[in-house]
């Protein structure tokens, strides 16, 4: 059995730590000169640089790390939803003992029973999910990057 020496195994952590900051890998498909592949690689950057306004020079290569936000605190507000019509004051014994005593439900209560059950069902005062993480600024630029290679003819990886 063969045991990975420690300073081969710190190398191949280096140099994987080092592969994140690479730009994505074009092979050309069209059969472009070494000349022509310079000069659509140095195009696709400053294509890059202008749609994302990442500065090479000045942005960082390391990945972010993640920040853990707490949600803002979401406040409840009762919404009073309107009495149906045959529930309103001084009427709803009347009403409810016209549909227990009859066995048939009056025309507009079992509408409007439904239509209560339904707004109380359907709070708009629900949380919203929360938004996903803005994309990192090097992410954006390397997607530039390749749609640019890709449009010139290059197979980008």
């Amino acid at each position: 059995m063969r045991i990975i020496p420690l300073s081969a195994g710190i190398a191949v952590l280096f140099l994987s730590a080092s592969a994140l900051a690479q730009p994505p890998l074009a092979f050309p498909m069209r059969s472009q000169s070494p000349a022509q592949t310079s000069i659509d690689t140095a195009m696709c950057y400053s294509y890059a640089n202008q749609h994302t306004g990442v500065n090479m020079a000045r942005q960082s290569q390391a990945p972010e790390k993640p920040t853990t936000t707490k949600p803002a605190a979401v406040h409840q507000v009762a919404v009073a939803t309107p009495l149906p019509s045959a529930m309103a004051p001084g009427s709803a014994p009347v009403a409810a003992s016209m549909v227990a005593t009859s066995g048939t439900p009056t025309p507009g209560v079992a509408a409007d029973a439904r239509a209560a059950a339904h707004a109380s069902s359907t709070s708009a005062d629900a949380p919203m999910p929360a938004l996903p993480p803005p994309e990192p600024p090097m992410v954006q630029y390397w997607r530039s990057y390749s749609e640019c290679m890709t449009d010139r003819g290059y197979m980008v990886r």
